[in-house]
């Protein structure tokens, strides 16, 4: 890693890489809702959370060599990202290295180089005032408008806000949302396509990491005294054990991750927003329900991750064929009736006999999970066994198909066990009393 140059002109950053492969790569990354350049507004502080920053954006680059060492920013031990390196370099591209045949965990060394490119001035025209204000991340799905609810809820002002790669992406995540976004954007270094065209290893990487920093960095430069994201405990689950270890596709998202991040934020800045997950105390069953009782959003929001594709002809918000299409309509079902559902989706995806391999996937029938952000499998087979009472959804294809092989697995009194602790809240999470009452009410 090279280091991080903020620009004189105007509201962004680039970040420089060194590629024992692939030789340099550059990223900009801009936050078009600051009027000002970014240069004379870094301190000491906002220089330690754009080291964290420059980590986090390093996965995109060091996958396509996946070497045996890293060498981080000057200072990475002192501001903790040392910590969250070793944490997405192994755990957070879990899925990388088991999906491209490479060893996993894998063995890095972990260094800090003896100098970095960072300019930081030595004042800040930010106040030390934070204003009573959230920042929430917002990706266009349920959980996004489940979260800024509970914090509307609970009296706070808040804004949405998006990290995206693209004008098109942009575009798709506004149409989804009911109030404008701020967008922060990403420009990946046009090498990178060109180098996994060629060749280069390619794959997940651990998204969410990036777009906490680059949002913590807003709320610092906004004095926004929370920064608030939607993870749920559900993300903790493993998407495919592996005997000795377990790779989790939304590590990133799993409350391990979020304890370590929020260490490091704050050993980096303590001026930072607070961070958290403010759904970290709740399962998906919990989220859709709270979800179905917001109705407005049902024309708008999307989950699957073909509306989100940098390029491209645009998609229906619902492509009908994904794992994300297959879970949020199981999920969403028990609370809805079918009238409801066909403000929502194309199809009714229940009864699609193409999408049954999908739904066996999320209830544990299979070796693994989909590689995808969903829910466990006691929660999916918990709402199989929900429908299979209910006389609008039990004669559906993918209940009448699955609800044997479930009670099969579990039996009616542990299907029933995972239905009620779906709708508890439960686990360790770092959400703060006023938003916690704020979610029980809503």
């Amino acid at each position: 890693m090279v280091g991080w140059q903020a620009s004189a002109e105007m509201p962004a950053v680039s970040f420089s890489y060194d590629c024992s492969l692939f030789g340099r790569f550059s990223e900009t990354v801009s936050f078009p809702s600051l009027s000002a350049s970014f240069a004379d507004r870094v301190d000491e502080g906002l220089a330690s959370l754009l080291s964290l920053l420059q980590v986090a954006l390093g996965v995109s680059y060091y996958k396509c060599a996946a070497a045996g060492e890293v060498i981080l920013p000057a200072g990475a031990e002192l501001n903790a990202s040392k910590s969250v390196a070793s944490r997405l370099y192994q755990d957070g591209l879990a899925e990388f290295y088991v999906r491209a045949g490479l060893p996993y965990p894998p063995k890095i060394n972990f260094r800090t180089s003896s100098s970095n490119d960072a300019r930081a001035s030595d004042h800040s025209e930010q106040s030390d005032a934070h204003a009573r204000q959230a920042l929430v991340a917002y990706g266009g799905g349920k959980d996004s408008y489940v979260a800024d609810a509970i914090v509307k809820k609970a009296g706070i002002k808040s804004r949405l806000c998006s990290a995206v790669m693209s004008d098109k992406v942009r575009d798709a995540i506004q149409r989804s949302a009911s109030e404008p976004v701020i967008f922060m954007q990403r420009q990946l270094d046009p090498k990178l396509r060109q180098v996994n065209a060629a060749g280069a290893y390619n794959g997940h990487v651990p998204i969410t990491a990036i777009n906490s920093l680059m949002l913590v960095i807003l709320g610092r430069l906004t004095s926004a005294q929370f920064v608030i994201f939607a993870n749920e405990r559900s993300a903790d689950e493993p998407t495919i054990d592996l005997g000795d270890v377990a790779a989790n596709h939304q590590y990133s998202k799993s409350s391990e991750f979020e304890a370590y991040l929020r260490d490091a934020i704050a050993a980096a800045d303590p001026r930072a927003p607070e961070y958290f997950s403010i759904l970290r105390p709740f399962s998906e069953i919990w989220i859709a329900r709270a979800f179905a009782n917001l109705k407005q959003p049902f024309g708008r929001f999307t989950s699957c991750n073909r509306n989100f594709q940098i390029a491209g002809e645009d998609v229906p918000r619902w492509c009908g064929a994904c794992a994300k299409c297959a879970f949020t309509s199981l999920l969403l079902a028990p609370f809805l009736d079918r009238e409801e559902t066909t403000r929502i989706f194309p199809d009714n995806f229940l009864e699609k006999q193409a999408l049954l391999p999908i739904y066996r996937e999320l209830c544990g029938l299979t070796d693994n999970k989909p590689w995808d952000c969903v829910g466990t499998i006691n929660e999916c087979r918990a709402v199989i066994f929900r429908l299979g009472q209910m006389a609008a959804w039990q004669d559906s294809f993918i209940v009448r198909t699955l609800l044997p092989l479930v009670l099969n697995e579990n039996g009616e009194e542990q299907l029933s066990k995972f239905w009620q602790d779906g709708l508890a809240a439960a686990g360790k999470h770092f959400v703060p009393e006023v938003f916690l009452s704020a979610a029980h009410d809503l």
